[in-house]
């Protein structure tokens, strides 16, 4: 069986990674948390990813997601950003070189273009004034790049990323929907703008599913991974709004903020993978994150 080495499987979408690539792939778990996956993991590594690595394994792909950002449990500190986002990476892509996998796949983030100003953004859209986080996964980026002659790497920039038991505050969806389950008032602005800045875990793994069946992969790549279809942003909130069954008050803002769209061609034309649409997103994690609760509460006394 094909053997998954996941960096920084402690966090969000780490530890669903390590559930559900589990079923079909050997999971090894390296974490700097001692978080149990149960039997889910052929093997869990309890390590700072920032050390250098000693690892007596050779996975078959190595997925690199551990990550210093503005969520983490740890302090967002120079230094903290520095030793997950480009230290860590660094001892990840020394050991892929060593035990040569066949994929090394780095995932990355829409915020290293910093202030979008194109309505629909490209692998190749132009970068403006990022933040530290995006500045520093962007260094990543071209760290994983210097490194390709060697070891076959994949960067996948992911916008909000969506799915069960997200942890309040992330990404801005998720405060939306949290406000229309508790009928509290929402405001929001374009909303005629098209909309599809979000990616859920169930398409993140089912893209690296299909990533590890491919065959003859560029030696090196970066691609957008986001909902295919994109739609108005009222009907994302009506959508919501109606399956939740929520009284909020909806009010439309007006606003001179730009609203993008996220290009998805390459994954769908080089990679033969089309994502799931913003509609099947959106409504797949409003049920799966909202929908028992609401049916809960309607059921008690």
């Amino acid at each position: 069986m094909t053997s998954i080495l996941i960096a920084g499987s402690g966090g969000y979408v780490g530890s669903f990674l390590v559930q559900h690539l589990s079923e079909k792939f050997d999971v090894i778990a390296a974490t700097r948390n001692h978080q149990p996956f149960s039997d889910k993991a052929l093997e869990v590594i309890h390590q700072d990813l920032a050390q250098p690595w000693r690892f007596k394994i050779k996975p078959d792909i190595i997925i690199y997601l551990a990550a210093q950002h503005k969520f983490s449990r740890q302090p967002a500190t120079t230094d903290a950003f520095l030793k997950s986002n480009i230290h860590a990476l660094y001892n990840a892509l020394t050991f892929a070189e060593s035990c040569k996998p066949k994929l090394f796949i780095y995932l990355s983030t829409i915020s290293v273009l910093g202030e979008v100003r194109e309505k629909s953004v490209t692998e190749n859209s132009a970068i403006h004034n990022p933040d530290f986080y995006g500045t520093t996964k962007f260094l990543g980026e071209k760290l994983v790049q210097t490194f390709s002659e060697k070891v076959t790497t994949i960067a996948i920039r992911l916008p909000g990323i969506v799915g069960p038991n997200l942890p309040a505050g992330r990404p801005w969806l998720h405060t939306i929907a949290k406000k229309l389950q508790l009928g509290e008032d929402v405001e929001y602005y374009n909303p005629k703008s098209l909309f599809n800045n979000i990616c859920d875990l169930w398409t993140i793994s089912d893209f690296i599913i299909h990533l590890s069946t491919r065959t003859n992969l560029q030696r090196c790549s970066t691609v957008n991974l986001a909902a295919s279809e994109p739609i108005q942003l009222h009907r994302v909130i009506d959508l919501m709004r109606e399956r939740l069954n929520s009284s909020s008050k909806i009010t439309k803002q007006k606003t001179n903020k730009t609203s993008f769209t996220i290009e998805t061609g390459i994954v769908e034309n080089e990679y033969d993978y089309l994502p799931a649409t913003t509609t099947e997103m959106a409504t797949r994690f409003v049920d799966d994150s909202f929908f028992h609760i609401n049916n809960r509460q309607k059921d008690d006394p």
